[in-house]
């Protein structure tokens, strides 16, 4: 049974192997550059052809997903962390940064190729999101899985209302899975879902008609 003393501190308790493991499936699918590959199709799907779908797709996936992966599995590396997590919050500047430049150099790819509002919007919640970690993750280490699960499903939620609010069913084992792995505290996980739902909510809002 898991147990919850302190939401400010990592979980304390055991689990068995065959939790681990689930979890440890949980956190890799889920990582955010890895689920986005799915969740940028789903978004997608607002295109008008396929041609235009395909295009979109394409600058999304390389630009948000293919790039950061490969950066973040490098600095996983270079950090001696073996589950291609970045462990320490001070190891977390320089691929945030990398991440960051890549989801800026994505957005100006999607403007250019005048893609349709929401996805160009999403590109620029990841621009923005990413920025906010950056600032905060050499004081605390908020959760990414939290918030990449919260932006882009949001996003969803706009485009496909109500059925989209499904994917939030994604975010409780999310969480579970990085508190049992002792990732996280519950106040990180918490942090990571409100960052997410506020400076994606506020672009959205700003930037759609």
């Amino acid at each position: 049974m898991i147990t919850l003393h302190d939401p400010t501190h990592l979980y304390e308790g055991t689990i068995s192997d065959r939790t681990r493991r689930i979890a440890r499936i949980v956190s890799v699918v889920t990582q955010p550059q890895v689920i986005s590959i799915i969740l940028y199709a789903i978004v997608c799907l607002v295109c008008d052809s396929l041609t235009e779908f395909l295009t979109m797709y394409g600058i999304c996936v390389f630009f948000g997903c293919i790039f950061p992966i490969i950066e973040v599995l490098f600095y996983s590396k270079k950090f001696h962390n073996e589950d291609g997590d970045i462990a320490k919050k001070e190891d977390r500047f320089m691929p945030l940064l990398l991440g960051d430049i890549s989801y800026v150099l994505g957005a100006v790819a999607l403007w250019l190729a005048d893609a349709p509002r929401l996805i160009f919007a999403l590109m620029v919640c990841y621009v923005l999101v990413t920025f906010s970690f950056l600032l905060i993750s050499p004081y605390w280490k908020i959760s990414l899985h939290a918030v990449g699960t919260v932006g882009v499903n949001m996003a969803i939620s706009v485009a496909f209302f109500p059925w989209g609010l499904l994917l939030y069913l994604m975010l409780p084992m999310i969480c579970w899975a990085r508190y049992v792995l002792r990732k996280h505290t519950p106040a990180q996980l918490v942090a990571g879902a409100v960052d997410g739902l506020v400076i994606t909510g506020l672009v959205l809002f700003l930037m759609l008609p």
